[in-house]
């Protein structure tokens, strides 16, 4: 007659613990991660069957053959992307298959496109979602040559990144903040 109730008891810790994991683990990067700037491009404002956001698509995301020791990087594979501070800005200083161990921040990516001259990684960080009737209003703005969209990303130490904020800004030289 115990057995039922354990068993009961199991399976409800174990589902709580699957909710609390899926949840937890972006929740601890937001809380314990570094906060990084990135220039970031809209690319396409609405998706009718998952609601309304704005894709996003970053330079780090674009990467060259050329910048990484040994054979072409392939789709599928892991890399991580070394990041240096630019002004207000976190841009690309180095690309390698392990983790960087000297680099202030990081992102570890995906490879989801590759051919032998580049590819295309994906950090978990290209969508954002954003309410009704504010995805085209966002690409206007971040299309505009005065304005640009900033990704506010926080990064964990094992280079696991979560977007944080999408904010319009004033675009600024180079150097100017």
């Amino acid at each position: 007659m115990l057995r039922f109730p354990r068993r009961f008891v199991l399976i409800v810790v174990l589902q709580l613990a699957l909710v609390l994991g899926l949840f937890g683990a972006k929740q601890l990067t937001l809380g314990t991660g570094q906060h990084l700037l990135l220039r970031v491009e809209p690319i396409d404002p609405v998706d009718f069957f998952r609601g309304e956001y704005v894709v996003l698509s970053y330079n780090l995301s674009e990467l060259q053959s050329g910048w990484i020791e040994g054979p072409p990087l392939v789709k599928g594979e892991t890399v991580y992307v070394a990041l240096g501070r630019s002004g207000r800005f976190y841009e690309r200083e180095g690309v390698s298959r392990m983790p960087p161990k000297d680099a202030f921040a990081f992102l570890k990516g995906t490879v989801v496109s590759a051919d032998k001259n580049h590819c295309r990684v994906e950090y978990g960080i290209e969508s954002w979602f954003v309410p009704r009737g504010k995805g085209p209003e966002l690409e206007r703005e971040g299309r505009r040559s005065d304005r640009q969209l900033v990704a506010e990303v926080v990064v964990d130490t094992q280079g696991r990144a979560v977007l944080k904020a999408v904010t319009v800004e004033p675009k600024r030289p180079r150097g100017a903040w």
